[in-house]
């Protein structure tokens, strides 16, 4: 389950890259909808990394109780 979590967690991170190079582009280009657009989306990406290291326990309660 542990080696799933982290595929995620990668996958995740990939796309946050690309949203972050996406957000870059949008403003260079004077796309303010597209841009504002990957913003969400990067927001989404982090909130979702943060809840798979909270499952895995790498963040959270449980590493501050142990």
């Amino acid at each position: 389950m542990r080696n799933m979590y982290t595929a995620g967690i990668v996958l995740l991170s990939g796309l946050s890259l690309a949203f972050a190079l996406g957000i870059l582009y949008g403003e260079a280009t004077d796309r303010w909808f597209f841009g504002g657009a990957l913003v969400g989306a990067l927001l989404m990406a982090y909130s979702g990394i943060v809840l798979l290291l909270r499952k895995m326990g790498i963040i959270g309660p449980r590493k501050a109780e142990r």
